[in-house]
Parts: structure tokens; C-alpha cells; sequence
């Protein structure tokens, strides 16, 4: 596996944090609101047949710019500025739940500046009778076994161990918890109201022309299967694929079945 390095770009709200790696066709991977970095095993997977491009969010890890960031809108443009200062004219655009979100506001607005589209677990659309589950405001361990199906994972457990500190009311170190306060304080800019969708998506996503993928985590119990269906048939042409033993962090909890969707999706 090619081993991705880390740089600092400036773009127009600031340095963003940027982890690129591998050779071959351009892959953006837009990040989700857990912000995944360093050790994200999907990554270092696809970097073996493209190049991988790993932009961190204004608000996350070091990246700057928060501040000039009100809405998704806003979201959208910075993604742009990004592949514009990195001189990328037709990137494949990868991105799983927020920054799946992201990607499909990038493909509608400007549909010529993508080759492809791969949305994993995407939030973004408010579909009736199916509700997005809460993310802001929840017990750490109920909010993990909403994201990863493993019980035995990491995260899973850290998330219990969180959880069980808190009830005993033991002092919980601020260098453990503020990586989860400031992705949650940057997801709220552009998620918070309304909640995780853009009511204006839906009606703009015929404008795709990008050839899409559509993933879902058969056990994602954030995100109910019905908005996958939604993405995947309002755009035209999309193709539509499950994971099984999957929650919404696919890509931390299934990666090399990811990567193996995404390669063969790209033709690699």
C-alpha cells in the first residue's frame, strides 16, 4: 500500500489539512462528521490503484476556516475551491454519510467538474416516515451502536467506555472527548437546521450526470435503507449496492469491501 502524507493547502477560508497518496486516476474522499484520518484503513486500500486525496473540513483536525462556513452551500464552494487549488478538473468524488452529502451538492451544481460519484450512507434528503436518527445531544455508547454494527469494535468500546464513566460520574480527560466536540461543533454549521438535509437536494438531483454509486451498510441504524433508494433513483443511471455485516461507518467497519465496490466501480 502506498503510504499517504499529510500537507497543509490554503484555500480561500483558510489551511485545510490534506493527506494524499498513491498514483493513477484522482480520488477525492470527502470525510464524515467522525472525521476520519490517520490509520483509515480505506484510504491506504484505494491508494494502491489511484490517487488518493483526503481534504479534512474546515473545523476538523487542523484544518482552518470554520468561521466562513454558515451553511452546506458554503460546504459545496469550499470542495470546489479545494479542487481547484489542487488543479484536479475531473476527480471521481467519494464521500460516506456528511461527506456523501457534500459530494452530491458538489455533482448537482457542477455536474462537468466529476468523472464519477460513489455516495456511502449518504445523509442530505429528508424522506417521509424515515427519519435520520439523532446524532447531537446522545449517550456515547447508544450513539456508536448506531454507526457501527461490530460490537466488538473500537469504537464500540470506547463509546461504552465513555458512557460508563460518565454514569459513574468519573472525570473524563478533555484531550479524549474534544476530537468528538469539534467534529460534532463543525457537523452542527452545516447540519444543525434543518436537520442533515438540504430540502432543496431532492428537486436538483437529476442534474447528476456523473456515473454514481450508491452504498449502503446493511446494518446502518442511522440512516434507514429508504434514502439510499432515494438518492440512488432520483439520479440518473445510478447504481445501487448493500454491505452486509455494516453499520453508517462503512468505511471504518468494512473497508477492504469498500475499497473492492469502489475499484471495480472505476473500472481498476
Amino acid at each position: 500500500m502506498a503510504t499517504l502524507t499529510d500537507q497543509m493547502l490554503s484555500t480561500a477560508v483558510g489551511k485545510v489539512s490534506v493527506r494524499r497518496g498513491g498514483t493513477g486516476r484522482p480520488v477525492v474522499y470527502l470525510h464524515s462528521a467522525t472525521g476520519e484520518g490517520p490509520g483509515f484503513g480505506l484510504l491506504e486500500d484505494l491508494s494502491d490503484s489511484f490517487d488518493v486525496i483526503a481534504p479534512m473540513f474546515p473545523g476538523f483536525g487542523e484544518s482552518e476556516g470554520l468561521d466562513a462556513v454558515d451553511d452546506m452551500e458554503d460546504a459545496a464552494f469550499h470542495v470546489l475551491d479545494v479542487l481547484d487549488v489542487l488543479g484536479l478538473e475531473r476527480p471521481a468524488l467519494v464521500g460516506l454519510s456528511l461527506g456523501a452529502w457534500m459530494a452530491a451538492e458538489v455533482a448537482t451544481r457542477w455536474p462537468d467538474r466529476l468523472s464519477a460519484l460513489v455516495l456511502v450512507n449518504p445523509v442530505g434528503l429528508r424522506v417521509d416516515g424515515a427519519p435520520i436518527g439523532e446524532i447531537f445531544g446522545r449517550d456515547p455508547d447508544e450513539l456508536a451502536a448506531d454507526l457501527i454494527a461490530d460490537e466488538q469494535h473500537p469504537i464500540r468500546q470506547a463509546a461504552r467506555m465513555m458512557s460508563a464513566a460518565a454514569e459513574s460520574k468519573q472525570e473524563i480527560p478533555f484531550e479524549l472527548v474534544k476530537p468528538l466536540l469539534q467534529s460534532l461543533a463543525a457537523t452542527a454549521k452545516v447540519g444543525w437546521d434543518p436537520y442533515l438535509h438540504d430540502p432543496k437536494l431532492a428537486k436538483r438531483l437529476h442534474r447528476i450526470t456523473a456515473p454514481t454509486l450508491v452504498v449502503r451498510g446493511a446494518e446502518d441504524r442511522l440512516v434507514p435503507a429508504s434514502h439510499g433508494d432515494a438518492y440512488a433513483s432520483a439520479i440518473p443511471g445510478a447504481r445501487r449496492a448493500d454491505v452486509a455485516a455494516a453499520g453508517h461507518l462503512l468505511g471504518l467497519e468494512q473497508p477492504a469491501q469498500l475499497a473492492a465496490l469502489i475499484r471495480d466501480f472505476l473500472g481498476q
